[in-house]
């Protein structure tokens, strides 16, 4: 009998205990799902935007067709005006290929610091002006695919302009400047596009 009721009081403290560790619980779990909306809050939006971009970028290079003629050494990629997208490349794409072509990643301040005489594959500009503009129009012909973030920019001559839509980032296409250059926008590349300039 005397077993029986310790029993039964043993039961009690339990349930007592489970009830007011229900509050204590909530509480944790609560914490536990807004302390990484804060973190995604806080994250720095140029962070953020250079992993999308860094993403796109990569694909860009992978995903279209460029002439048989650049399809020896190495893949160059450069990068004007944001050393965080650079940093960004570098860090996950740095050891990866472009079919048999490794990548080669390049970083300047200005575009008037890149050599001409040495042709890349794909150039991203984070800025758009004049000089920008010239820059594009010595390469026009030839098989560099011009990435921007600029709304002018596609009227210049840029084959791939980044723009936000809904706060997501996405892309449009220079489908003629693509063609006049001797690149093959890739399907995939096409479907994604917000608009794919048909």
């Amino acid at each position: 009998m005397l077993k029986n009721r310790e029993n039964s009081n043993h039961r009690s403290a339990k349930l007592r205990l489970a009830w007011y560790s229900v509050p204590l619980l909530v509480v944790a779990i609560l914490a536990a799902m807004t302390a990484p909306v804060l973190q995604g809050d806080e994250l720095d939006n140029a962070d953020t935007q250079a992993i999308m971009k860094a993403n796109f970028l990569f694909h860009f290079a992978a995903a279209n067709e460029w002439p048989v003629e650049t399809k020896k050494g190495p893949f160059r990629i450069v990068v004007i005006g944001n050393e965080r997208l650079f940093q960004e490349l570098i860090d996950k794409y740095a050891l990866k290929s472009i079919g048999a072509q490794p990548l080669e990643i390049e970083f300047f301040e200005k575009n008037s610091e890149v050599s001409l005489s040495n042709q890349p594959h794909l150039v991203y500009l984070e800025s758009f002006g004049d000089s920008v503009a010239e820059f594009i129009k010595h390469w026009e012909d030839e098989p560099v695919l011009m990435v921007t973030a600029s709304e002018a920019a596609l009227n210049q001559g840029a084959t791939i302009n980044f723009i936000w839509v809904d706060r997501r980032l996405g892309y449009e296409i220079n489908q003629k400047a693509a063609s006049n250059k001797g690149l093959l926008i890739g399907s995939r590349i096409l479907s994604w596009a917000i608009n794919s300039g048909k």
